[in-house]
């Protein structure tokens, strides 16, 4: 597709393309100043049991964070205490894993005040190292984008239509 979003996979550039020309509507991310360093990086995937896919490295390592219209998308939180609540992708994915509303397999992404959440869903990986995203309400989750970067442009764009 033209919009870069729904493609097999999408190229970081297009993503950094949509962010510097604020075409990724309500999109606020950070800078490479608030990015974890690869020691934060290594905890979280430790943590997790999997490996972060490359879009979603690459993304935290230049953006740092990521709001989508007031919507946190998790990030790795450099030096936190993980005792108490945040955003990090870890802790968070920990707790949804806690309450049985996740796999095992799945990382969660987002969680939206329409009761919906996003996760990478890292038991199907694709030849670039990308896994898709799943958009889960309740007990039913569906594709929504084939990779984290492609999940960022659709849903900057889902949200304002």
């Amino acid at each position: 597709m033209a919009n870069g979003y729904g493609s097999k996979r999408m190229p970081f550039h297009d993503l950094v393309a949509c962010i510097k020309n604020n075409a990724c509507n309500s999109l606020e991310v950070g800078d490479e100043s608030t990015a974890p360093t690869p020691e934060d990086i290594a905890g979280v995937e430790s943590i997790l049991g999997q490996e972060l896919p490359p879009s979603y490295l690459f993304f935290v390592r230049h953006y740092g964070f990521a709001s989508i219209f007031g919507d946190e998308i998790f990030s790795i939180y450099p030096e936190f205490d993980r005792n108490i609540p945040s955003g990090d992708i870890a802790e968070r994915t920990l707790l949804y894993r806690r309450q049985n509303a996740i796999k095992p397999t799945e990382i969660i992404l987002c969680q939206t005040d329409f009761a919906e959440i996003f996760v990478l869903d890292a038991s199907r990986v694709d030849a670039q190292g990308e896994y898709p995203v799943l958009r889960k309400i309740g007990d039913e989750a569906v594709l929504y984008a084939p990779s984290f970067a492609d999940f960022i442009v659709k849903y900057s764009h889902d949200v304002m239509a």
